[in-house]
């Protein structure tokens, strides 16, 4: 797997104001799950355990997700443009390089950062299915977020990350807006937990969330400890899922698994 840029900074983190914050959604989500803050004992979508019911009586394993949270760099692309002719591949093509990503590369350069066209239009047929049974898309990154809008619309996939009558690229969140600007030690779980507090004026619990990301410290890093940024503690068992680098179709099935897409005999 290809090395992110931003390792140091998802792995380590003073203790701020954001420290207090996570430690209280963590404990939030934990007394929802009824379990007294033990992560892996939150209410599973599959496995043992089925039929166990949230604060109002309803059944966990009844509930569909209705967010799915991407990562931007390593997760929808590449970081690499492959060797065109005798130019030499380009490498650590990420949206933290805004020249870069806004006057050097070519439409073709971020179609194949992508994965090339076959991919592009994967990801279109997914998400088209995903918007028609109510799953909202969002995209956080530790990158900038001007490089990734002006990459989906190079690709044309910019309206699956618009909302209705909201301005272009406005489920796009970065390093470089707010929650994630308004302070430097603010991670992804985080913000995610703030998401799941109110997501279009209402509560989602771990099993409305899904989330993929390619660095294995934003789904899970128990050895860190108390500086475990993990993902994962807030969501339900297996709603968080480490992509491979360049595995987009493996990542895809997942996607339709988790969100409902595949048919219960194909699973």
């Amino acid at each position: 797997m290809l090395t992110s840029l931003f390792g140091e900074l998802r792995l380590a983190r003073p203790e701020r104001v954001t420290d207090g914050l996570f430690d209280d959604l963590l404990g939030k989500r934990a007394a929802e799950a009824g379990e007294g803050g033990d992560r892996d004992k939150v209410p599973r979508v599959e496995g043992e355990g089925a039929g166990e019911e949230g604060e109002e009586g309803e059944d966990l394993y009844e509930k569909h997700v209705k967010l799915l949270v991407l990562d931007f760099d390593g997760t929808l692309t590449l970081t690499i443009i492959p060797r065109t002719g005798r130019r030499p591949p380009l490498e650590n093509v990420t949206s933290d390089r805004t020249k870069l990503f806004t006057e050097t590369m070519t439409k073709q350069n971020h179609v194949d950062n992508f994965g090339g066209q076959a991919t592009v239009d994967m990801w279109n047929d997914l998400l088209d299915e995903l918007l028609e049974i109510g799953v909202e898309v969002r995209i956080l990154s530790y990158g900038k977020k001007a490089p990734i809008v002006h990459a989906l619309k190079q690709v044309g996939l910019i309206n699956y990350f618009t909302s209705a009558d909201g301005e272009e690229g406005d489920l796009v969140w970065a390093k470089d807006v707010p929650p994630l600007a308004d302070d430097e030690t603010a991670h992804k779980a985080f913000v995610i937990g703030k998401w799941m507090d109110d997501f279009n004026g209402e509560e989602l619990d771990g099993a409305e969330v899904a989330f993929v990301d390619d660095d294995p410290a934003m789904i899970d890093a128990p050895l860190a400890g108390a500086d475990n940024q993990g993902v994962a503690q807030i969501l339900a068992g297996g709603h968080a899922r480490l992509h491979q680098v360049g595995f987009f179709e493996d990542t895809m099935q997942w996607i339709r698994d988790i969100c409902g897409l595949t048919p219960p005999d194909e699973e």
